[in-house]
């Protein structure tokens, strides 16, 4: 998994919540005996609701948006959603001490990532235990710094710790946003009236 550059980021070395958004789940483990129910028995039942702008312009700050919604009678033990692709990797440079680890690049900045979402594991948010019926809208500002054609990944999850798995009602718990971002900055003006920034006609 890739991380981003945000001011409530944090690094991890692994994600282990990679591979816990199909139908079962992989692992189980740990104390909490509603995460283990979710990875002995049936995945968590969840709506989701996602939106990001297909077009996009550098330096025009976008919001991105995924909605939980919990479907099944149990509560969610920590809803999470894992993005990946707001930055890429560049190539690594030899600073006389030998080769440094590839660096990343923000293709997006987090301006604001979700408030209260910050885990300890790369591109993940969480938002806490999630009631049966309840909803929870994970909400990212984030402003385009490299032009051209990318894809955002996201994936949503019952647990950060323990892979939980969730099953989505009609539709899917993942999926992807492949977004274009235009080279030139929108031309922009001051409204006489209001002292606002405007687009320029």
């Amino acid at each position: 998994m890739e991380g981003i550059r945000g001011t409530t980021r944090y690094r991890a070395s692994t994600l282990a919540l990679a591979a816990g958004l199909a139908l079962g789940v992989s692992a189980c483990g740990g104390d909490d005996p509603e995460i283990e129910d979710a990875a002995k028995g049936e995945p968590f039942r969840v709506a989701v609701s996602a939106s990001f702008p297909e077009r996009q312009r550098l330096a025009d700050q976008r919001t991105l948006e995924i909605t939980v919604r919990n479907q099944d009678s149990r509560p969610l033990p920590d809803v999470a959603v894992v993005l990946n692709g707001l930055e890429r990797r560049v190539a690594g440079e030899d600073n006389g001490a030998g080769r440094i680890a590839d660096p990343r690049r923000p293709i997006w900045i987090v301006d604001q990532p979700p408030a209260g979402g910050q885990t300890a594991y790369v591109d993940t948010w969480a938002l806490g235990s999630l009631p049966a019926g309840a909803e929870r809208t994970f909400r990212w500002k984030l402003t385009p710094t490299v032009a051209g054609r990318h894809t955002v990944r996201w994936r949503v999850a019952a647990a950060v710790e323990q892979n939980g798995a969730v099953r989505a009602s009609g539709g899917r718990a993942s999926g992807t946003f492949d977004v274009r971002i235009d080279g030139k900055p929108e031309e922009t003006t001051i409204d006489p009236d209001t002292g606002k920034v405007v687009p320029a006609t």
